[in-house]
């Protein structure tokens, strides 16, 4: 399948690399086909959740067992009715992260609704977890001072999208 991207020109990516997420992600109801690209730089656990239905539409992501360990994903009825049977261990989440334009090592993560995919069926979810433990601004970089002001997290959001 040949996609338009802003951020990495036309690429084509086999059929069978493209994850179908039927509800789209929270904000983005009508992206529904995505595609995981790894990060321009090799040793980084970051990637790319790139929309293959919009070309301006990626996303920073990151495997959240990398920074909370014994990570819980929590799946309700509408993800059984999608996937089926739930084998946890069969799933690769990520979490959405957001990077402020003026201050890149103050990005956080969103915990809460990480994005569960199948790879085997090519099929991905947003899912919201119900426990406190964890948050929708996590400090990927705790020890980095982190402003907290609204426009910032906005500008970091934009960059996330545009």
């Amino acid at each position: 399948m040949k996609i338009a991207t802003s951020r990495f020109g036309t690429m084509n990516i086999p059929d069978n690399k493209i994850i179908n997420i039927p509800e789209g992600i929270l904000g983005f109801p009508n992206d529904r086909r995505f595609v995981i690209l790894d990060h321009d730089a090799d040793d980084t656990p970051f990637k790319w959740l790139q929309s293959a239905d919009s070309a301006s539409l990626a996303f920073i992501v990151i495997d959240p067992r990398l920074m909370v360990a014994g990570y819980q994903l929590e799946f309700d009825e509408q993800s059984v009715a999608l996937f089926g049977p739930i084998v946890p261990s069969e799933f690769i989440p990520m979490v959405i992260v957001n990077v402020p334009q003026s201050d890149p090592i103050k990005m956080t993560a969103n915990l809460k609704a990480p994005i569960v995919v199948s790879e085997e069926k090519r099929l991905g979810r947003q899912i919201i977890l119900s426990s406190e433990e964890y948050s929708i601004v996590h400090r990927i970089f705790p020890d980095a001072p982190l402003g907290g002001e609204a426009e910032e997290r906005n500008e970091g959001a934009a960059e996330s999208m545009g």
